[in-house]
């Protein structure tokens, strides 16, 4: 019998670039259209963010530091991977979301929901190859489902 790997995100990564239709993923959230092809250009442009994933099975903590806007952000985040329980997480501008993680029905993807905010998103963390972690977030719809916009992160494993 094979046993199934499961997703391995252990380690520091460091944020390499962005991209995505971000002018639609603003859009979603309520942005004028000038406002999201400025702030969609800006969000795609480069800062310096790293993220130190510890996890296993059912344990997921991710220390960041970095942000566009404030170099000097710090957060701890630490999720119980498949519990109902939501966890409030500070992002971005200041805004703060409840946030809660389960896996997708392969184990190769870590799906991430935040509720408790205007616009609930939904973003899949996984592995493109070793090296290289993708973050693709979406809006949410009123279901729960991901949007058409779209803001894809890559993350390069540095330690």
């Amino acid at each position: 019998m094979e046993s199934k790997k499961i997703l391995d995100l252990n380690g520091k990564w460091k944020f390499k670039k962005s991209e995505g239709d971000t002018v639609k993923f603003l859009s979603e959230q309520g942005y004028s259209w000038i406002t999201s092809k400025l702030v969609g250009s800006l969000m795609k442009g480069f800062y310096e963010k790293t993220e130190n994933i510890t996890m296993n099975a059912s344990d997921y903590t991710c220390v960041e530091e970095g942000l566009p806007r404030n170099p000097k952000h710090k957060a701890t985040i630490k999720l119980k991977i498949g519990s109902s329980e939501k966890i409030p997480y500070t992002y971005g501008a200041n805004r703060i979301a409840k946030v809660s993680v389960s896996w997708n029905e392969k184990r190769d993807r870590l799906v991430f929901k935040t509720t408790d905010e205007q616009y609930p998103k939904v973003f899949y963390r996984y592995l493109e190859d070793e090296k290289t972690m993708v973050e693709e977030m979406h809006v949410a719809d009123k279901d729960g489902n991901p949007m058409p916009g779209s803001l894809i992160q890559y993350f390069e494993k540095i330690e």
